[in-house]
Parts: C-alpha cells; sequence; structure tokens
C-alpha cells in the first residue's frame, strides 16, 4: 500500500463512502417511518408532481361524494314522506284501519258532517307529514325546494359544461296542492255539493304527488348511478396516488440491510488505513 504523510486518502475514501451510506440509512429509516417513498421533492421530483395532482382528485371526488351522499339523503326523506300522504289519499296497503281520505269520500254510509270531521282529521295528518318532511332545516315537500337545488355529478359534457342533479320538488302543502285555491283543505268542503269538486281535487293533487314522487326516483337512480361511478373512479385514483407514494417495506428493508453492511465495511476500512498507516511509519524506524 502507498503510503501518504500529509493526507490519508485511503482513509478519506473511507469516510466518504461512510457519510454517503449513514445518509442512506436515514433517508431509508424516514421512508420506512412514514411508509410514504416520496417525503420530499428531491426524492422524486416528477412523481412528487404526480402524486399531488393525484391527490387533488382525490379531494375533488370526495367533496362530490360527500354533495351527492346529501342528495341521496334528501331525496330519500322526501319520498318517504310522499309515499306517506299517498298513503293518507288512497289508503295504507299495510294499515286496513287506514281507508285514506279518498276512499272516506266515497263511502255512502257516512254523512256529510262526518265526512267533513274526518276530512279535516285527514287533512291535519296530511300537513303534519308535510311539516315533518324536513332537512337540513327545509320541507322538502312543504315549498322549500320548489327552487332548484343543484349537485356537480364530476365531469363535464361536450360542451365542456359541468354536469349537475338538479332537484325540485313542489310544493304539496294541503292549501297548495292540486292547483287551486285552497288546495285540498276543508275551507272549499262547506255543503254537500261541494263533494264532487273536493273530491276531484283529491284525485288530482294524488296525481301529483305520484308524479312527482316518480320524477324524484328517477333522479334518486341518477345518483345512485354516480355514486358507483365516483366509489369506481376513487379506487383506481387511490391505487394510482400509492403506487407512486407508497414505500415497498419489503425493498427499503433490503435496502437497509445493504446499507448497514456498507457501513460497516466502511467503518472497518477506516480504522484499518489509520492503523496501517501508523504501524507503516513506525516501521521505518526499525
Amino acid at each position: 500500500m502507498t503510503i501518504w504523510f500529509s493526507t490519508n486518502i485511503p482513509e478519506m475514501r473511507a469516510i466518504s463512502t461512510f457519510n454517503r451510506v449513514s445518509t442512506d440509512i436515514s433517508e431509508i429509516q424516514h421512508r420506512i417511518t412514514t411508509g410514504q417513498r416520496i417525503n420530499s421533492g428531491k426524492d422524486d421530483p416528477g412523481g412528487l408532481i404526480i402524486r399531488e395532482g393525484l391527490r387533488a382528485d382525490i379531494k375533488s371526488i370526495n367533496a362530490l361524494q360527500t354533495g351527492m351522499t346529501q342528495a341521496e339523503v334528501m331525496m330519500d326523506s322526501a319520498t318517504s314522506g310522499m309515499q306517506q300522504l299517498i298513503e293518507i289519499i288512497n289508503g295504507s296497503q299495510t294499515d286496513p284501519s287506514n281507508g285514506g281520505l279518498l276512499k272516506m269520500l266515497d263511502d255512502p254510509l257516512l254523512t256529510f258532517e262526518q265526512k267533513q270531521a274526518m276530512t279535516e282529521d285527514f287533512i291535519k295528518l296530511y300537513d303534519g307529514v308535510v311539516n315533518t318532511t324536513v332537512y337540513n332545516g327545509q320541507k322538502l315537500i312543504g315549498g322549500d325546494l320548489a327552487t332548484a337545488k343543484t349537485y356537480l355529478l364530476g365531469g363535464v359534457d361536450s360542451a365542456n359544461v359541468p354536469l349537475t342533479l338538479s332537484i325540485s320538488i313542489a310544493d304539496l302543502s294541503s292549501d297548495t296542492v292540486s292547483g287551486g285555491t285552497g288546495g285540498i283543505t276543508t275551507s272549499i268542503l262547506a255543503s254537500e255539493g261541494d263533494l264532487p269538486g273536493y273530491r276531484a281535487r283529491v284525485s288530482k293533487a294524488l296525481d301529483e304527488i305520484t308524479t312527482a314522487y316518480g320524477n324524484l326516483g328517477m333522479k334518486q337512480q341518477i345518483a345512485a348511478t354516480n355514486q358507483r361511478l365516483l366509489d369506481s373512479r376513487l379506487t383506481s385514483v387511490t391505487a394510482s396516488e400509492g403506487r407512486i407514494s407508497n414505500a415497498d417495506i419489503a425493498v427499503e428493508s433490503s435496502r437497509m440491510a445493504r446499507a448497514e453492511l456498507l457501513a460497516q465495511n466502511s467503518m472497518n476500512s477506516i480504522m484499518y488505513t489509520r492503523n496501517y498507516a501508523a504501524f507503516a511509519v513506525l516501521s521505518l524506524f526499525g
């Protein structure tokens, strides 16, 4: 071995290798601890840019899903209220004791006064459903959704306009439904002669409610389909982000073992060159 008296070049090389390997060990430990392959821009600049773009997509999809879930809950509440109104007017299929408003009006055994009194009870029950079908402080079938509420679906159409789901529900309150003044309230049922017209209004109200029920059902199908698409998209984007960002623990463990071995060898080399140089100098003096 060549001996340098002013500078121990082999030792400097060994120290340089040891420092580099020590840095590698620190970075590998950080990746194993965080579980992330990319912890800063210097780890993989291109990968970092792609990862952040995918993470932005994930946040966007999560926001869309949150909005769509709110829409689904709102529509579920509204359809439940509509179903109750239909049962009040047409009679419940599950409760035979509830003959329904229409069936009561057609009952020949009831007097007008009895029908009038029973109608008042039905309308109180009807309005009770309207007033308690509420979501986020809004009466869903009481007119608060007469102006459409819009939710983003994600994606754009051919004109690059965002796709949306608009939900609006007509006011089905007893004094508004069926289009006439007074709706189906008992204020328009003053005498026996009012029964045919009143029954016609109730039938029209039933048609309006079932139409609104069907229209909302189609919106529910759109929302459910969009949720499935968003779930699929989120799974795909999350997997892509994971492949770019997540550390392979098995690979990192193998790298750690190799780096630790190199560090040990470098340290041995440092000690060897230091001792060899000293012994070599002493040997010159016999």
